[in-house]
């Protein structure tokens, strides 16, 4: 699974802290007076949406006072592992129809949430439809009305973050630099193989890898994991059910390699694969002894989902939501 690049093959992400998130809203705000009538029914989606509707609530009674008054909140959710909205505070109809509606949301990645998003709000009959988003992906299917920054497909966005986050590849223990990922090709094809004493992964060969990777013109990828030259182990992802989702494969550290912190480093790597790919879920099946480990990276069981055998070890289906900015507020 290849990266999306931009023009000039540079990745640029994008820290708005809450100055520079503020200053965004605040220019919003101002051009929000000029749509007639000012929307006073609003909706954010998801948590980003809400995070973002929280930083204007604190700059509303200020500069624009009057907009508490006359606003009402309808926040819109995603349900867990599907692209299935619903409106959290019951139906919306009596309140949405005949008024001015705004879509709220944080950042606008491939579109496709907020163009469902749209469609039901207008399915119950509002004046006007008006949308913000604070970030949106310049091939996004869905413009919204109002922006505050346009970055383009591989560029990945970061707002009111209180510190960096932990998906560099050296996040994991001190000392174990110099680490590379790249993507597994011909070269290593002379490279020792990975022991990690699981058969069902074992077994496979690098060739096999790099067969699997062509026959599917690279939707299934392999990244191999390097410390000087060596390599330490490796992470194989593709995308499945062309849902939005990334599935991860396999997780593999080689036996005389582990507890570097070497796991940790290929996990948060898959979760940056997804964002820059636009998935907002991640899955995993994890051996049912480590569910531990990627419980720590955010990682809950499939409810409902039975375990699955193979050879000798036994599997526990796994997923996470790709979060874009930050986790939801407890």
């Amino acid at each position: 699974m290849g990266l999306p690049r931009t023009i000039d093959n540079v990745v640029k992400t994008y820290f708005l802290g809450k100055e520079e998130t503020n200053a965004y809203l605040l220019d919003f705000l101002g051009r929000l007076q000029e749509i007639k009538p000012i929307p006073t029914v609003w909706c954010p989606v998801t948590e980003s949406g809400a995070e973002l509707l929280r930083a204007l609530l604190g700059l509303i009674p200020e500069k624009y006072p009057e907009l508490l008054s006359q606003t009402v909140v309808f926040p819109i959710e995603v349900e867990n592992g599907s692209e299935n909205i619903r409106f959290s505070k019951g139906d919306p109809a009596p309140a949405i129809r005949g008024k001015s509606v705004l879509l709220l949301d944080g950042a606008i990645h491939s579109g496709r949430m907020m163009s469902k998003c749209a469609e039901e709000i207008l399915r119950h009959g509002p004046e006007e439809l008006s949308s913000y988003s604070l970030f949106v992906k310049q091939h996004s299917i869905f413009i919204p009305t109002i922006w505050g920054v346009m970055i383009d497909e591989a560029d990945r966005a970061y707002f009111l973050l209180n510190k960096i986050p932990n998906n560099r590849l050296n996040a994991g223990k001190k000392g174990q630099l110099p680490l590379q990922i790249q993507r597994l090709d011909s070269k290593h094809l002379s490279q020792p193989p990975i022991v990690s004493n699981v058969k069902s992964m074992d077994r496979m060969t690098w060739g096999d890898r790099l067969f699997q990777m062509k026959v599917t013109d690279g939707t299934t990828c392999t990244y191999v994991l390097e410390r000087t030259g060596q390599i330490v182990g490796f992470l194989t992802v593709h995308p499945f059910d062309g849902s939005g989702g990334l599935s991860i494969d396999e997780v593999v550290v080689d036996s005389k390699a582990q507890a570097h912190g070497y796991g940790g480093v290929l996990v948060r790597f898959a979760d940056t694969l997804a964002r820059q790919s636009n998935h907002r879920l991640v899955r995993l099946n994890a051996i049912k002894e480590k569910t531990g480990f990627y419980e720590k990276f955010g990682y809950q069981q499939v409810s409902g989902a039975e375990t699955i055998k193979l050879d000798d070890e036994e599997y526990q289906p796994m997923e996470r939501k790709v979060l874009y900015h930050q986790a939801p507020a407890r």
